[in-house]
């Protein structure tokens, strides 16, 4: 409690002081919230350093407020009260760019997300076509939901390229050859008619996994992103690893085949060349020469119990293991979590990537990692950016306090 003295020399507490601490205390409980979602008030306990009576009473304010909604839940076995922002009105929107799809999705800032849209895009795509569909796919999204474009505060971009920090440009003009040597953030936001916020799309899987569910602040968690392209994201503490370089995670160039198939980084045999979704699939059409094949084949098959299709992902899986050993030997994360298009049909592309890793780390780095699926799917990317968005403009107090 703060003291202040009057012109008698006693002491008094000062109402304004304890006002202020207080309305810190909202606001520290409220941004918590914001970045990290829904939880348990012992879990903001934990966060803010509050005290449990504290974040008690804050909660009962802001809920009679109408700006935090209660509901029960299982926590650590228990039964617990999860608190979240009631949404204010605004929302944000995530544009996941692929090097063959393009997907949209929209979150209010109660995280509730709405509106997921997909599209192909051809191999070769360039940003005016691509940004364009995008914007139409945006204005679609808010007129099915009956939102406003004044209320869409932010957007979230994903790219399947390492991105420099300044102005978004690709670092590696390999990956995305038609998108290289521009100013992607001025181009997404001109073309979106939107402020933007940019990621390279693995950053942003391991983001919806260390911000959304049941691994929320744990200390390190790895995303694995298997697709046309493989790369890695990292979290400590749920905040996402940043280099300054821009950078990070590109484990999909590296080595496995001194001699092996040139990759589009120049290099040869990386570990894009034996197990992305475009090496199972041409892998698979060899075996299915008469038939013409793409990823869908691929997943049917697999869905059908074919053994070589099962196989060639169980080979992949262990390709990929030979690239995250390392991080694990390195990191010994709490959670490696695999994701991309395969997620809902790659249990043996799983089982594959596990073994491996364990085979190849020290047994006391993978003790006590969890190896999981992404329950997110392909759909995990698009969720990141909706979600940085969030948190940027929750950091920035763009959100309003109060409808």
């Amino acid at each position: 409690m703060s003291l202040v003295f009057d012109g008698d020399g006693a002491a008094s507490t000062s109402a304004g002081s304890q006002k202020a601490l207080r309305v810190r205390n909202i606001e520290l409980v409220v941004g918590t919230l914001g970045n990290d979602g829904p939880q348990t008030q012992a879990m903001l306990a934990r966060r803010t350093r509050l005290s449990p009576g504290t974040i008690s009473s804050i909660v009962h304010e802001l809920a009679a407020q109408h700006r935090v909604s209660a509901r029960s839940t299982i926590s650590a076995g228990r039964r617990a009260v999860e608190i979240a922002l009631v949404p204010d009105g605004r929302v944000v929107v995530g544009v996941d760019v692929g090097r063959a799809h393009l997907r949209v999705m929209g979150m209010d800032s109660g995280r509730r997300t709405f509106g997921m849209r997909s599209t192909a895009l051809p191999a070769a795509h360039v940003p005016a076509e691509t940004l364009a569909i995008a914007r139409h796919m945006v204005d679609e999204l808010l007129t099915e939901h009956g939102v406003n474009r004044s209320d869409v505060v932010l957007c979230g971009v994903a790219f399947p390229a390492s991105l420099t920090p300044v102005t978004g440009s690709v670092v590696q003009a390999s990956v995305l050859p038609g998108w290289a040597g521009i100013d992607l953030a001025e181009a997404t936001s001109r073309a979106l008619d939107l402020p933007v916020l940019l990621e390279n799309d693995a950053n942003l899987g391991a983001i919806a996994h260390a911000s959304a569910g049941p691994f929320t602040g744990v200390r390190c968690l790895v995303f694995v992103k298997v697709g046309t392209g493989i790369g890695a994201g990292l979290a400590f503490d749920g905040r996402l690893y940043e280099s300054a370089s821009g950078i990070a995670g590109e484990i999909g160039h590296f080595q496995l085949v001194d001699d092996g198939e040139v990759c589009t980084c120049g290099s040869r045999g990386c570990l894009e060349t034996v197990a992305s979704t475009r090496n199972i699939v041409a892998d698979f059409a060899r075996i299915r020469p008469d038939d013409h094949v793409d990823l869908d084949d691929v997943i049917a098959a697999v869905t059908a119990g074919d053994p070589a299709a099962m196989r060639l992902l169980h080979n992949a899986g262990a390709q990929i293991g030979r690239a995250v050993a390392p991080i694990c030997n390195l990191l010994s994360p709490d959670v490696v979590v695999v994701g991309g298009p395969l997620a809902r049909v790659g249990a043996a592309l799983f089982d594959g990537l596990v073994q491996s890793t364990r085979q190849r780390s020290l047994p006391a780095a993978t003790k006590h990692t969890r190896f999981v699926m992404s329950d997110l799917g392909d759909h995990a990317e698009v969720h990141g950016a909706c979600l940085l968005a969030l948190r940027r403009v929750m950091a920035e107090g763009h959100v309003r306090a109060s409808n």
